[in-house]
C-alpha cells in the first residue's frame, strides 16, 4: 500500500511541478516582455489624438500642433507623427523621416494600416480630419496581423469549459485507477506467489509429516538411536527449507511493495561474500557440493552502497538455487572480479556451478521481469535475487555455460 500511496505522491507532485514550471515561464515571459518592451506594444494612440491641437486661423486655414505632452510622449519612443487627410495628403507632421513620402495612395495606405511603411511600424488612428499616423523607428517592433474563422471561436467558446473540465476529471480518475490497477496487479502477484511457495513447500513438508510419523510408529519398537538422530536431521534441514522459502516471500513482498526498512550503507563488498559464504557453509552445507572463491586482489579493498542483509541473502540464494538443481552435487564458484560491459570496467560478482544448467523453461522463468503479475511457480529465490539487485541498480544476467552449468552475472 506504501508503493501505491508513494506513486499517487508521486504523480501529484508531477502535476504541481509542471502547473509551477508553467506559471514560472509564464512569469518569465512576462518580465521579459517588459524588460524589453519600454512600452513600444501599448501606444497611447488616444492620448497623443487627444494632444493633437487644432487652431483656425483668420483666412480659415486650419493649423495643427503638438502640446508639450503629447511631444513627450513620442519622443519617448523616438517616433514620429503625422496627419493624413481623406486624399492621401499629409498636412502636418512632427519628427517625420526624410525618407517617407507627403502622398499616399490608396494601396499604400492599406499596407502600412496593417503591416509596416517603408519599415517602419507604424499605428493608426481616425480623428476629425483625417487618420493620425504613429511611427516607430526601425527594428524595434514586430507587428503582423491575426485572424481566425468565427466558427473556429465558437467552437472554442463550446469546447474549452468541456476541454478544462476533462483535464481535471482525468487528474482526479488518474489516482483512483492506478490504485485500482495496483492492486489487482498485487493480488495477482500474492496469488501466484503463494501458488509457488505452497508448491515449493509441499514437498518438504511432506518429508517432515513423513519422517515425523516413522519416528512416533517406529520409535516405540526399539528404532536405534542413529536412525532416530538421521530422520531428526533430515526433518530439520526441511524444516529450514520450509523457513527459507518463507522469509524469501517476505522479502520478496517487502522490496515489491515498499514496506520493508532497508539502509544504504559502505560495505566491503568482499569481507560481506566471505561472511556469506561462511554462514552457508555453517548451516548443514553437504559434502557432494564444492565451493570455490576467487576475489581478485585489486577487490579486496571494494566498497559499494546498499544493505548488508539483502546482499548476503542474494548470495545464499543463489547458491541455494545451485544446490536445488543439481542433486548430485556440483562445484559452485563464486568469483568478484573486473570485466568489461560495452565501453564501460564494471565490477562483477558471478556465481555458477559446474552441474547440469538449467531448461530453457526455467532459464526464461528466471528471466521474467521483475513487475511481470505472471511469476513462475518455480525459482522464488532466483526472483528475489532480481528484486534485491534492482533495489541496488545492479544489471543480472541469467545463462547456461557453454559446457556445463549455471551462471549469474551481476554487474554492480
Amino acid at each position: 500500500m506504501k508503493k501505491v500511496e508513494k506513486l499517487v505522491k508521486v504523480l501529484l507532485i508531477t502535476v504541481m511541478m509542471v502547473a509551477a514550471l508553467l506559471f514560472a515561464d509564464l512569469v518569465v515571459l512576462a518580465l521579459m516582455v517588459a524588460r524589453t518592451d519600454e512600452g513600444l506594444a501599448t501606444i497611447p494612440l488616444g492620448e497623443i489624438s487627444r494632444q493633437l491641437q487644432r487652431t483656425v486661423g483668420e483666412d480659415a486655414n486650419v493649423q495643427y500642433s503638438l502640446s508639450k505632452q503629447g511631444m513627450d510622449i513620442v519622443d519617448r519612443f523616438e517616433g514620429f507623427v503625422f496627419l493624413m487627410e481623406d486624399t492621401g495628403n499629409v498636412v502636418w507632421s512632427y519628427h517625420l523621416p526624410e525618407d517617407l513620402p507627403l502622398h499616399y495612395t490608396v494601396r499604400q495606405i492599406v499596407q502600412f494600416t496593417r503591416f509596416y511603411l517603408e519599415d517602419y511600424p507604424v499605428f493608426t488612428r481616425i480623428v476629425e480630419d483625417g487618420v493620425l499616423v504613429v511611427g516607430l523607428p526601425r527594428q524595434t517592433v514586430w507587428k503582423y496581423q491575426f485572424y481566425f474563422n468565427i466558427k473556429t471561436m465558437d467552437m472554442f467558446k463550446e469546447f474549452l469549459p468541456l476541454l478544462f473540465l476533462a483535464n481535471v476529471a482525468v487528474a482526479l480518475v488518474a489516482p483512483i485507477l492506478i490504485i485500482k490497477r495496483d492492486a489487482h496487479r498485487r493480488e495477482m502477484q500474492r496469488t501466484s506467489w503463494i501458488a509457488g511457495v505452497s508448491h515449493d513447500i509441499r514437498t518438504p513438508l511432506a518429508l517432515v509429516i513423513g519422517y515425523a510419523d516413522e519416528l512416533i510408529h517406529r520409535g516405540d519398537g526399539g528404532m536405534a538411536q542413529q536412525e532416530i538422530s538421521v530422520m531428526a536431521q533430515r526433518i530439520e534441514r526441511q524444516a529450514v527449507r520450509i523457513k527459507t522459502l518463507v522469509t524469501n516471500l517476505n522479502t520478496s513482498n517487502k522490496l515489491a511493495y515498499g514496506m520493508g526498512v532497508w539502509h544504504r550503507e559502505r560495505i566491503l563488498l568482499a569481507a560481506l561474500l566471505r561472511e556469506s559464504i561462511c554462514n552457508v557453509l555453517n548451516g548443514d552445507f553437504d559434502d557432494k557440493y564444492d565451493m570455490e572463491v576467487c576475489i581478485e586482489e585489486t577487490l579486496e579493498s571494494f566498497y559499494t552502497k546498499g544493505d548488508a542483509e539483502l546482499i548476503k541473502r542474494l548470495v545464499e540464494n543463489l547458491v541455494n538455487n545451485a544446490v536445488v538443481h543439481n542433486p548430485k552435487g556440483c562445484t559452485i564458484k563464486i568469483s568478484l572480479t573486473q570485466q568489461r560491459l560495452w565501453i564501460l570496467n564494471k565490477t562483477v560478482l558471478e556465481v555458477s556451478d559446474n552441474g547440469c544448467g538449467v531448461s530453457r523453461e526455467q532459464l526464461r522463468a528466471f528471466r521474467t521481469a521483475v513487475h511481470s503479475d505472471k511469476l513462475p511457480e518455480h525459482g522464488l529465490g532466483v526472483r528475489l535475487v532480481r528484486q534485491i539487485a534492482a533495489f541496488h541498480h545492479w544489471l543480472v544476467f541469467f545463462y547456461n555455460n557453454q559446457e556445463h552449468g549455471f551462471s549469474c552475472k551481476i554487474y554492480l
